[in-house]
């Protein structure tokens, strides 16, 4: 039957490139595991050039149906990192970050054990300045700190949820 599979699967890994997690199969419809990555941000607007985002974390996936099937899903993230922003004076300013989201969607579960999810939700960041490295006293740290308080809770979070994943 397409979108099912009868054989017990213990683990799951997605990747979207930016994004990976590992969940261990707890059940049905449970699974437990970590995230981890690295994403780039060409930011261009109000003095800020970019944005490096580092970042671990834990995740738990519950699904309406099941795990191995097409499922609506629900996974909440809890995660650490730093993220640089550099202005386009050169300087950089780095924050300790943590974040809470809330995503649901939909997972494709395909007889190849592959599946897709899409998803969104809000999300919470709560980040601090750690360090900067000033390159000029024009003040675009203000600009930073603006878009920090800016992202600290966002109803919908401004990027959508796209995974590849393996179940073996």
């Amino acid at each position: 039957m397409i979108g099912e599979t009868s054989e017990e699967k213990q683990f799951i890994a997605t990747t979207n490139i930016f994004v990976n997690t590992f969940s261990y199969i707890l059940n049905k419809q449970n699974a437990v595991g970590f995230h981890f990555g690295k994403g780039f941000t060409d930011i261009n607007e109000d003095n800020i050039e970019k944005g490096e985002t580092i970042f671990l974390g834990v995740n738990y996936t519950y699904t309406l149906d099941c795990l191995q099937c097409d499922s609506i899903f629900i996974l909440p993230l809890l995660g650490r990192g730093n993220t640089v922003y550099t202005t386009i004076d050169g300087s950089t300013y780095t924050y300790s970050r943590l974040d809470i989201y809330l995503i649901g969607g939909y997972r494709w579960y395909f007889e190849n054990d592959l599946s897709v999810q899409l998803g969104m939700g809000p999300s919470s960041v709560n980040a601090s300045k750690k360090s900067e490295n000033l390159k000029s006293n024009k003040g675009y740290g203000n600009d930073v700190e603006d878009r920090v308080k800016k992202r600290r809770f966002e109803p919908i979070n401004h990027t959508p949820f796209l995974f590849i994943g393996y179940t073996f």
